[in-house]
């Protein structure tokens, strides 16, 4: 079996989540140090969001100036304890009762993997800088609370995302989570109904008419939680709650909708005859990453190098991109053979994956030997 395969089964099979996961830490933790790395170290960002785990920093020293950055995260979506991988017909998959958590730990395996091709290779590299986050599914809660001064790399790649490999993330939305309160007025159902006015009519009203879903190529929105009423049907309901999200890679389309939403809500409202009050508040910061900019032509470039087509797309998810974007490192995601990441048919492709630790060794050996050429 090859080291990656190990690596990546290895680290599914230990159960951890989000706040969680200190036993995928300390495997990586270790791994990293038998991998000859430098300067590794824990932070305290676990202790700033409720977590038993920090975000995890390591260097892999180069005999080249200069350093790359990689990244990947340790937790995982909730169905994620009890993971018995499978392999058949060149793809992993679970039973099909919990996720895989290839989204992230095949990113982790990928970079450990680089490392170690690097390492075999013999060839003068720059160094690599390794981020291993917590709490990305947490709305990129280790991201955020991260001491960026100890990162010297310009350049940086996520691995962290869907599809096979030469998938290109060159951008990914901001998001803002929005909620509304509708308020009527309560009344016995039975006796004196007329006298009530039902905050869930009044909801269902708002949410009847609200442009949701696909709003256009680069934006969306979602209102998937409905709650209403205190459990009595003999009661006009007197409040009701809506709460999801929007998300647009243009910031002002993202404004737009939330001015639109308030707009909405409170005039359906009104003519129905209750009481809104609105709220929302944004999420991560999006970003956008030109084609040819520097880490999107030296991954294209690598791609080349490995036979692979390049395809430079957005995300319509976050990443821990956004963040490093957010803090002046150029990043963009890559993707690393596995789909359907968040559900129970999570899979991995192993002809992708088995070579997304070539991909990383030939992105730090292209990026030594052509550093003025990827300056950003």
């Amino acid at each position: 079996m090859e080291k990656i395969l190990a690596d990546f089964l290895e680290m599914v099979q230990v159960d951890a989540i989000s706040f969680d996961e200190r036993k995928v830490a300390d495997i990586c933790l270790r791994k990293l140090e038998e991998l000859g790395c430098v300067d590794i170290y824990e932070d305290k960002a676990g202790e700033k969001v409720g977590g038993n785990t920090g975000n995890i920093f390591a260097r892999f020293p180069g005999t080249l100036p200069g350093s790359i950055l990689f990244s990947a995260h340790m937790d995982r979506m909730p169905q994620g304890f009890g993971i018995e991988p499978v392999i058949e017909d060149g793809i992993v998959k679970t039973k099909g009762d919990t996720i895989l958590a290839a989204d992230d730990l095949g990113g982790i395996a990928a970079i450990f993997d680089g490392i170690r091709k690097l390492k075999a290779c013999g060839q003068p590299h720059p160094t690599v800088e390794i981020l291993l986050t917590i709490c990305e599914e947490k709305g990129l809660l280790g991201s955020l609370h991260f001491d960026y001064a100890d990162i010297k790399s310009e350049i940086s790649y996520a691995l962290d995302s869907p599809g096979h490999i030469g998938r290109i993330l060159i951008a990914s939305p901001h998001s803002a989570k929005l909620q509304v309160e509708v308020f009527g007025k309560a009344a016995h159902a039975g006796s004196e109904p007329e006298k009530g006015k039902s905050a869930a009519v009044g909801a269902a009203k708002i949410l009847a008419n609200l442009r949701e879903g696909r709003l256009d190529h680069e934006s969306t929105s979602n209102f998937p939680i409905v709650e209403a009423g205190h459990g009595a049907t003999n009661a006009v309901c007197d409040y009701a709650i809506i709460k999801g999200e929007a998300r647009s890679i243009d910031k002002q389309k993202l404004m737009d909708y939330i001015a639109y939403f308030e707009k909405h809500c409170q005039e359906t409202a009104e003519a129905f005859g209750v009481t809104a009050k609105t709220a929302w508040n944004l999420g991560s910061p999006g970003y956008k990453v030109e084609k040819d900019s520097a880490s999107v032509r030296l991954i294209s470039e690598v791609f080349a190098q490995m036979g692979v087509e390049p395809l430079p797309e957005a995300s319509g998810g976050g990443m821990d991109a956004n963040r490093y974007n957010a803090k002046g490192i150029q990043s963009v995601g890559l993707a690393t053979g596995y789909f359907d990441n968040h559900t129970t048919n999570e899979h991995v492709f192993l002809d992708s994956f088995l070579r997304t630790g070539e991909m990383v060794m030939r992105t730090v050996l292209e990026y030594g030997k052509n550093m003025e050429k990827y300056k950003v």
